[in-house]
């Protein structure tokens, strides 16, 4: 009979509460009420600025919302102490203060029919840039080893400053009415904006696991970016005005920097990696659209009496493409050998629970994780009963068998972050994060239940104890299966209670 959905909990109720970051289910969705409600609010403050007559009510209404995101960022890292790189967050939260700071004294001169330029707005607009850049690394830094992300993101940036150049940066530095301080103040925007690009690219590139809080950030610094790029090209052409969409882009980026610090997936440590072919596929891409790039400025820019430069352009444009088309069928080729060697390192090939090793790595990030949000974590040693007889009586291709139905009917009804993995012969260890002793003893229970074959099983249970080794703590549950074993088998043992 197959499970009863109602019992994948394992305790004969509900499922056990999943966490994020070390939230229960409660909390998790009023965060992701508060992070929708933030963004909605932050989104329709946008929408109205861009839609309400330029004037001191706009102007009041984007200072404001301005200095709100950079409260409601200090406010995320102070009331949710266990979130992934704090630093980073008050360094987003400190340059939308400054941000408030530039808007209010821009509005009040604009307002006023004063236009200077450069002025005092420009140095704390300016000043954002380095905060962000900051953020960025950090957060990049603490997501594990660069694996190349940095290169490629450099190659990104350098061809996209290529373009930047020609069309953003060259008409300024060509434009003879230009005094020395206002070509180095209009320059400097474009300059921050291509420095910024490889960083976010670079953090695109390291987490590779789909992290909504990272991603509303990158979304909002991508719309801050759009925004700049907006800026400089409408004031080299005339057309910028404030009160259009070029500001509403920045309130939309402000409101998505709230949505990500106040989102519950703030509080996960990228760890997790998308499969070698996926990443290799989508930077491939990107690296092959930036390399043609250049080659394109080059082609549109040329003028007609460089035939010859533009023939180069066209036919390197072609030689990258037939690279990428080549380097794709060779990463196929090496993710289907690296897909199977990864299998077989973590795997135990007869049952395809994990294996000592992958057990091993897995206890210790959850020990760690386990320590640092003050959260419980549970082991359960359980052994197959009188599992010798049985090969004996009924050969070693049935206790085979029977090993395979095990781990298969324990899979149908542990939750996907519940590691299962075989210690040795008929043992197996089973690590349930964020549940405690009397929890765990009702998922074993039902795990009791489901041993095939009519044969029964024993187990012990221990709670972890912070600054505990993986050692004694597989070893304090080995002692309780021990005591099980020794009062009469078919039961469960808790180092915590006596017997039962």
């Amino acid at each position: 009979m197959p499970p009863d959905p109602a019992m994948n909990d394992l305790s004969g109720t509900r499922r056990a509460p999943s966490r994020v970051g070390g939230t229960r289910d409660g909390n998790s969705a009023s965060a992701h009420g508060r992070a929708g409600q933030l963004l909605a609010a932050g989104l329709a403050v946008a929408a109205l600025y861009v839609v309400v007559p330029y004037g001191l009510f706009a102007s009041a209404v984007y200072v404001i919302a301005t200095a709100l995101a950079a409260l409601a960022l200090a406010l995320a890292t102070r009331r949710r102490p266990r979130i992934f790189c704090p630093a980073a967050w008050n360094l987003i939260a400190c340059a939308l203060a400054l941000a408030a700071v530039g808007h209010g004294i821009w509005y009040w001169l604009d307002l006023r029919g004063l236009e200077p330029f450069p002025s005092a707005p420009d140095a704390f607009y300016l000043a954002v840039y380095p905060l962000f850049m900051a953020a960025l690394w950090m957060l990049g830094r603490q997501s594990g080893g660069d694996d190349g992300a940095f290169s490629d993101a450099l190659m990104v940036g350098i061809s996209a400053g290529v373009l930047g150049w020609a069309l953003l940066i060259a008409p300024h530095i060509y434009d003879p009415d230009l005094t020395v301080v206002h070509l180095l103040v209009s320059t400097a925007y474009p300059v921050a904006d291509l420095m910024l690009l490889p960083l976010i690219l670079r953090l695109v590139f390291l987490h590779r696991t789909r992290i909504a809080a990272h991603l509303f950030l990158l979304l909002g610094m991508l719309a801050y970016l759009v925004a700049d790029l907006l800026y400089a090209h409408g004031n080299s052409t005339g057309w910028y005005a404030p009160g259009g969409i070029t500001d509403g882009l920045w309130l939309a980026a402000y409101a998505l920097f709230m949505a990500a610090a106040w989102h519950p997936s703030a509080f996960a440590e990228p760890r997790s990696r998308a499969s070698s072919l996926e990443l290799s596929r989508r930077r491939l891409l990107v690296l092959g659209a930036a390399s043609v790039l250049v080659p394109a400025v080059i082609l549109f820019t040329a003028g007609t009496d460089v035939e010859i430069v533009r023939v180069a352009a066209i036919g390197s444009i072609l030689l990258f493409l037939l690279v990428m088309h080549r380097m794709s069928g060779l990463i196929r080729q090496t993710h289907r050998q690296a897909e199977a060697l990864e299998r077989i390192s973590r795997t135990d090939p007869l049952t395809g629970a994990a294996n000592r090793r992958h057990l091993e790595r897995e206890l210790a990030r959850e020990m760690t994780r386990a320590e640092r949000n003050r959260t419980p974590l549970t082991l359960a040693f359980l052994d197959l009963d009188h599992f010798k007889q049985f090969n004996d009586t009924c050969g070693h291709s049935a206790g085979d068998e029977l090993l395979r139905e095990l781990v298969a009917a324990w899979r149908n009804v542990l939750r996907p972050t519940d590691v299962l993995a075989r210690f040795g012969g008929e043992e197996f260890i089973i690590v349930f994060p964020d549940i405690d002793g009397r929890q765990c003893h009702a998922a074993v229970e039902r795990l009791r239940t489901l041993v095939p074959q009519g044969q029964t099983c024993s187990a012990g249970i221990a709670e972890f104890r912070p600054g505990e080794s993986a050692d004694a703590f597989i070893e304090r549950a080995d002692q309780a299966l021990y005591a099980a074993k020794h009062q009469g088998r078919n039961r469960i043992v808790r180092t915590d209670t006596a017997v039962t």
